[in-house]
């Protein structure tokens, strides 16, 4: 566990919730336009229901993290990048400059996301 700053993120129905340590890499957007922060894939803790945590393989090539009871979607984990894509921006943390090399961005760019440098 670090002992910098870290966020708690809990699925709908409270038997899942994960910790995440540090801060983001970057903050982008997605398909959509909704905001996500980008975060190394080892800042990511399981905090609570384990035993209800689905990873699930996602048809872009990496994986989704997920509730078994309520089905809601925490975040989505790409191993070839490093990293975890959360929806969101972090609360209590101004935008970071962009951390991520330029072969990661471009794998992200490749999933539809889209890093900005502001919220």
């Amino acid at each position: 566990m670090s002992n910098g700053p870290y966020g708690k993120i809990t699925c709908d129905c409270g038997a899942l919730s994960l910790l995440v340590c540090g801060s983001p890499l970057a903050i982008g957007r997605d398909v959509g336009g909704k905001p996500v922060a980008f975060w190394p894939l080892e800042a990511i803790l399981i905090g609570q229901g384990a035993d209800e945590l689905d990873v699930s393989p996602e048809g872009r090539g990496g994986e989704t993290w997920a509730c078994r009871r309520c089905e809601e979607r925490l975040l989505y984990a790409d191993d070839e990048a490093g990293v975890a894509v959360l929806a969101g921006h972090p609360e209590d943390i101004s935008d970071p400059e962009p951390a991520l090399t330029s072969s990661v961005q471009r794998r992200l760019e490749s999933l539809s996301y889209r890093v900005v440098s502001e919220q």
